[in-house]
């Protein structure tokens, strides 16, 4: 008995080790200046159904002090979630957020590709117009980076995906050091 005990504890030990190996390699950056992300943590790598969605993050520089961030949103099996492009006002309408800094400025609004369009939604808790976005879709963040200096400036998007109705948080950190930008999956 004690030598089935160890045999599992063992098994399980080794499983949970490549777990975290692999998390660890998907988090890793692509270019110096892209990162992609597959957010999603490892019990939900083992569910039946793929995660309703993914997020990829890509920093390309414009101009000397411009840069283009760009979240790219996967949608899986009937995911959607509100735009910011949306008229109303709603608590879970994706959102692009950083930590109040003196090194980065937000541009420009941001931009959404493809642009969703208005619908009527009959549920009680939408109960009017709403732009859903129901395909993959790309948001562009045009930035002006204030300092020469290194920084590091944390941010996050925020969305709630339906029809699951779960309000999402995925933090970042952009980074500036010796003369490259690029952004990381922070805290997750």
């Amino acid at each position: 008995m004690k030598i089935l005990l160890v045999v599992s504890i063992l098994f399980i030990s080794v499983g949970c080790n490549w777990d975290q190996t692999q998390s660890q390699d998907e988090l890793a950056i692509v270019a110096p200046q892209t990162a992609t992300f597959n957010v999603m943590n490892s019990e939900e790598k083992r569910e039946a159904h793929p995660h309703p969605f993914q997020v990829k993050f890509d920093m390309v520089q414009l101009e000397k002090d411009v840069y283009d961030f760009m979240v790219s949103m996967e949608l899986n099996d009937g995911a959607h979630f509100i735009s910011p492009n949306a008229k109303r006002d709603f608590k879970g309408k994706f959102t692009l957020q950083f930590d109040e800094n003196q090194e980065l400025e937000m541009v420009s609004d941001i931009l959404e590709t493809p642009l969703s369009v208005e619908e009527f939604d009959p549920h009680p808790f939408v109960d009017g117009y709403v732009n859903w976005v129901r395909e993959n879709t790309r948001y562009n963040q045009k930035l002006n980076r204030k300092v020469e200096n290194n920084f590091h400036v944390k941010g996050f998007i925020q969305f709630t995906i339906e029809p699951r109705c779960t309000l999402e948080k995925v933090p970042f950190i952009i980074k500036y050091e010796e003369g490259n930008m690029r952004v990381e999956l922070w805290g997750c």
